[in-house]
């Protein structure tokens, strides 16, 4: 009986061991040598890896320390703002003490933090702050400076609003507008005018004591989207772009709307005040499918001369009360206030698409972009148009003031050479003051 206890034990051993074996040369065939098949399949199949699998984990967005100083080049100030994406700079409202740049972005790190609309304030010397105060799908209806702050509207959705930012940039006042497609800013009396193009027409609403908008019950029912407008008494003059035309119009809280003269087939692109036989007078510049056209206009929208030049599309116009002067690629024409031609001179300015033109006293100066470069210009003693600075484009407006011998220019653009050597990537909204 011992004995048969013996043999069953061995037996087990055996058995066990067998088993291990077993165990053991399968783990070989499939795991380690495959069968001749590349480590890790098991039947054909790959098995991934752990490094396959797991997706890298993103970078943590980088953001700046702000206040952040401005630099000094070779007696250009140079300040910038935006992040690794796109900037695009949407307007800008200078002060002596602050300026207050209006810029959309699609950034997540260094001075933003998300896609949308952000103001960002800079002082003499430095970038103070960076305030995100709309989303990115909003429409930008224009910044004035007012009394109380830095008026700046928008509209999102199925709802206008209009902000009121302190010198700091923080938003100290907010108030309901219509929502729009396009808006038009304009202080006259010291109070805030705003024209709207909403879904039922061109509105006005008139910002009254308290940061209060008050709708009018006139309105323009057409599409018009005001490009540029001056307030005449009680009155105003505006120059507004319809379908497929330029329109001439007056608004009067007592009256409304009134179309005073239309341009079919033109694109508005510029107005600039000139001195008239009976008072102001003003001199709009428009583009048609071959050229260019002036219209000198009346305080009331009356036209009181015309001309058209065939040739290039590309201008800017300067007035200086008493003439008018046309700057286009190739040529510069001066005219009388009734656009009877006095000189004629051949340049060899290629001036390309014009983004800004601005003019005070003898200083004048063109934004413009051509050949995949933005050039700002200076005029010089001669008339002649030379090259102040030179950057890579980017969308959105630029924007330029005139301060004595100093010119301050808001733009967007992707250069990282020179002095835009600390863009962020992508294209940054920049703000940078030269001596003219």
């Amino acid at each position: 009986m011992q004995r048969q206890k013996t043999v069953a034990k061995w037996l087990v051993i055996i058995l066990l061991l067998t088993v291990a074996v077993g165990a053991y040369i399968m783990y070989d065939a499939l795991y380690v040598t495959g069968g001749n098949t590349a480590q890790g399949d098991i039947a054909g199949e790959e098995i991934p890896s752990p490094d396959d699998t797991a997706p890298p984990s993103p970078d943590p967005p980088v953001y700046t320390t702000l206040p952040r100083p401005s630099g000094t080049y070779a007696g250009i100030t140079v300040a910038h703002a935006g992040g690794e994406g796109n900037e695009r700079v949407l307007d800008c409202v200078m002060t002596g003490e602050r300026t207050h740049l209006f810029l959309l972005s699609d950034s997540e790190g260094y001075d933003c933090r998300g896609e949308g609309m952000y103001v960002a304030v800079f002082s003499a010397e430095e970038l103070l702050s960076v305030t995100r105060f709309a989303g990115a799908d909003a429409v930008f209806g224009g910044a004035k400076l007012t009394a109380d702050g830095v008026a700046a509207a928008v509209s999102e959705g199925e709802e206008g609003k209009l902000f009121l930012f302190d010198s700091a940039g923080g938003v100290k006042a907010q108030a309901a507008l219509p929502a729009f497609s396009s808006a038009f800013m304009l202080l006259a009396s010291g109070r805030l005018n705003i024209f709207a193009e909403c879904a039922d027409g061109l509105n006005f609403i008139e910002v009254r004591e308290g940061f209060r908008p008050v709708l009018s019950p006139f309105r323009l029912p057409s599409s018009a989207r005001v490009r540029e407008g001056f307030a005449i008494g009680d009155s105003f003059t505006l120059a507004a772009s319809g379908d497929d035309e330029t329109l001439i119009l007056t608004f009067s809280q007592n009256s409304g709307f009134k179309c005073a003269k239309s341009y079919p087939k033109t694109e508005f692109r510029q107005i600039v005040p000139v001195a008239g036989e009976d008072g102001a007078a003003f001199v709009m510049l428009a583009a048609t499918h071959d050229g260019v056209m002036l219209a000198v206009l009346s305080a009331e929208g009356g036209e009181i001369a015309a001309t058209v030049r065939e040739g290039s599309r590309d201008a800017a116009v300067f007035g200086d009360g008493v003439s008018v002067t046309l700057v286009r690629s190739g040529i510069t024409e001066t005219f009388c206030r009734h656009l009877d031609l006095i000189s004629s001179s051949p340049t060899s300015l290629i001036l390309g698409e014009v983004t800004a033109a601005r003019g005070d006293g003898n200083a004048r100066v063109i934004v413009a972009t051509e050949g995949g470069v933005t050039t700002v210009y200076s005029a010089s003693s001669e008339g002649e148009f030379i090259p102040l600075l030179q950057c890579g484009p980017a969308e959105g407006d630029a924007v330029i003031e005139i301060a004595g011998d100093t010119l301050i220019a808001a733009l967007s653009t992707t250069s990282s050479d020179g002095i835009f050597f600390e863009n962020f990537g992508g294209s940054d909204a920049y703000l940078v003051k030269m001596p003219l």
